[in-house]
């Protein structure tokens, strides 16, 4: 009886033993080679959990007209990751006493437009409804064309401040850069300090980002990267940008091992205490949606802090899983979409089944077997319902509008889209029936079942 009992012990130990024993160094790497094989990716990763890094590459070039390879210590504009270093300054500040999160704006730009009706929370989790800058023309005409100094705050708010609002102030929300300028200002007005000093002083040096500051073009920074755009003829430089222009909504340069020193200060409460962090990553609508500098919502089932960054020329992905406490930071000199990768390095992480990238392309199919994938799929992991329509023998999934899926083969179909990887693939039973259908997002296969009637 004890050997029975000795036994059934062994066995149940078998799985974590078996856990304990995964490479996922190994798994990272071996998909991030895909990656770069197939999508040319080109920049850096960094995954830590529980507060180690288990996984930190480099991959492409930093300047390829000199062929100087990208490295784990090369500097990357961060674009919007900025958004986070602005919204905790300001609750800094609140912390000091100097300023409250539903302080009219109207306070310290009197005559704002609606400007009694908007709050700095607002501002901080883009429920305020102002037009976002970047829709302007001109704003886009100065930041491609010059390279003047940063605009003083009257100019630049001019920009957008009498454009008509997105919504009224607090009804709804809708990502605004325009907000994060205004906070800027608000910081250089209470502090006396300019932005990047203030930031410098109260976060960068506190957090022990050595290799982080507000990027300048006319400035010398040892280690950056150049940007780049990958194009059907190659590669070609992106323009070059005044990024000064982009001030406290994206203007912050930075290494993968400083945004992780960052992710871990600020959640230590070592840069604002657990209340003020609490109501940044508290959502504006629900379980899901924008806090303070940051998103909200569930990726694999778990709860997601995170934030993107784009530039002419860069890419940034900055998540953290707070119950699992993981932190996937991922920073490109290329303009490409982070949505998918991200995902796919968590999903080895959280013991998915997750396919490396490969080159696809579409054959000839009977598409008499289209009808028989038509329908709604749903899954407990699916981002999203997997609606299948069939028009003129295609297959199509049906988002927010009609995305063609090209077949690989009879039973599995890929979107055909620059740096999309999202697949559908079906499992068929001997009378040709669907038994079994697969979401593949960035690599993850998730099961999905077909809807009843």
């Amino acid at each position: 009886m004890m050997k029975k009992k000795l036994f059934v012990f062994f066995m149940a130990l078998l799985p974590l033993v078996a856990l304990a024993q995964k490479n996922y160094a190994h798994l990272l790497e071996k998909y991030m080679k895909s990656q770069e094989a197939v999508h040319e990716f080109s920049g850096a990763v960094l995954i830590a959990k529980k507060g180690k890094i288990i996984y930190k590459q480099a991959f492409g070039q930093a300047n390829r007209e000199w062929k100087i390879s990208n490295t784990v210590d090369t500097r990357f504009p961060i674009a919007s990751l900025t958004k986070q270093f602005t919204a905790a300054a300001i609750l800094q500040l609140a912390e000091q006493g100097k300023l409250q999160t539903e302080d009219k704006i109207s306070k310290y730009f009197p005559g704002f437009p609606k400007g009694d009706s908007i709050t700095i929370h607002m501002l901080l989790n883009h429920t305020s409804g102002i037009q976002n800058i970047l829709q302007d023309p001109f704003f886009t005409e100065i930041n491609v064309n010059t390279r003047i100094e940063a605009l003083n705050d009257t100019t630049l708010i001019n920009i957008f401040r009498n454009k008509p609002f997105d919504f009224s102030p607090g009804t709804w929300w809708r990502y605004s850069n325009s907000g994060y300028f205004l906070l800027g200002y608000i910081i250089e007005k209470l502090s006396g300090l300019t932005y990047r000093n203030y930031v410098y002083k109260n976060i960068l040096q506190k957090a022990g980002m050595k290799n982080s500051d507000l990027f300048r073009y006319d400035s010398i920074i040892l280690n950056r990267a150049y940007g780049y755009n990958r194009t059907p003829k190659g590669w070609t430089n992106s323009r070059i940008i005044n990024i000064n222009l982009s001030f406290s909504a994206g203007g912050l340069y930075s290494t993968v091992e400083d945004l992780f020193a960052w992710s871990e200060a600020l959640n230590a409460c070592k840069i604002i205490n657990a209340a003020s962090l609490a109501k940044m990553n508290r959502p504006n609508r629900e379980d899901r949606g924008a806090g303070y500098g940051v998103f909200i919502d569930k990726f694999h089932n778990r709860n997601a802090i995170f934030h993107s960054g784009a530039l002419l020329g860069f890419s940034s992905f900055l998540i953290r899983y707070p119950v699992e406490e993981i932190c996937i930071i991922i920073l490109a000199n290329r303009e490409t979409n982070l949505d998918f990768l991200h995902k796919g390095l968590a999903g080895i992480l959280f013991d998915k089944e997750v396919l490396p990238a490969y080159k696809r392309s579409a054959v000839k199919i009977d598409t008499t077997l289209l009808k028989k994938y038509v329908g709604e799929f749903q899954g407990p992991e699916l981002p999203f319902p997997l609606n299948l329509v069939e028009k003129n023998n295609r297959l199509y999934l049906r988002l927010h509008r009609d995305i063609e899926l090209l077949p690989e083969s009879p039973t599995k179909f890929f979107v055909n889209e620059p740096e999309v990887e999202l697949q559908v693939e079906f499992n068929l039973n001997s009378e040709k029936e669907v038994s079994k259908a697969y979401l593949i997002e960035g690599g993850v296969k998730m099961e999905a079942k077909r809807k009843l009637l």
